[in-house]
């Protein structure tokens, strides 16, 4: 005859391997976010559960200018998007190492970076007599930069650029999809940034307890695993943060 542990027993066991498992850094409530190629539809509020931080937020009418200073942080990773004002939703995104986005490209060609193109180009149209150049994406390597990207503006939804210039009567858009934002009030550009996983985990303000209850999928109908955490949390809680 086979004799059973009883659930107490098999909930304990269960904690305790919770418990090892966290104390050397293996918390699946760190699910860190940078994905490859161009993204459609996410939540604010999902980079900002995976250590993403909000750098740069202004209307798409207004002006960047021919200095990236105010859209370049210096975190080890970017993320370009837009959205609408009042939204938390992300029409498109595209993430890459930052260094590579701010390096300068020749007009209409972008190089590809984490499975998208990206361009970075200054003055867009040598020997003018301002500079006339956009920072963007777009998911082929066909770009047509005529100062910002216009490639397919009314049936690619998954193109973003914005002018760079100096103040040569060109407002501060441009593009969001298929969406011509120039001098929008209506639209936000937003930059954020990212230093990688090891920052994000470091950075985290959630406790053992917490970090394990968002992450807990196990069948609890009796409420024993929670306190079995709850006696643990209080007694070895501040060596496993």
């Amino acid at each position: 005859m086979i004799t059973r542990p009883p659930l107490q027993f098999k909930k304990t066991v269960t904690i305790v391997f919770v418990v090892l498992f966290s104390a050397i850094g293996i918390q699946s409530s760190y699910a860190d976010y940078y994905p490859t190629g161009i993204q459609q539809n996410v939540s604010e509020q999902t980079l900002r559960n995976n250590g993403w931080t909000l750098f740069y937020e202004q209307t798409y009418g207004t002006q960047i200018g021919n200095s990236t200073t105010a859209i370049r942080p210096s975190g080890q990773y970017v993320i370009l998007t837009g959205k609408a004002v009042g939204s938390s939703t992300l029409p498109i995104l595209a993430a890459a190492p930052t260094a590579q986005v701010f390096t300068e490209t020749v007009v209409n060609t972008p190089q590809l970076l984490n499975g998208t193109y990206w361009y970075y180009t200054l003055n867009a149209i040598p020997d003018f007599r301002a500079n006339l150049g956009s920072i963007g994406f777009a998911p082929t390597g066909t770009v047509n930069q005529n100062w910002a990207d216009v490639q397919d503006l009314n049936t690619d939804p998954l193109r973003l650029s914005w002018h760079l210039h100096a103040n040569f009567g060109v407002d501060g858009g441009y593009r969001l999809g298929t969406l011509n934002l120039n001098d929008s009030t209506s639209y936000l550009k937003q930059v954020w940034t990212w230093n990688g996983p090891e920052s994000s985990r470091k950075s985290s303000n959630l406790t053992f307890k917490e970090s394990l209850y968002d992450s807990d999928k196990l069948s609890d109908p009796d409420g024993q695993l929670r306190i079995t955490i709850d006696a643990i949390d209080a007694k070895y809680g501040y060596l496993i943060k």
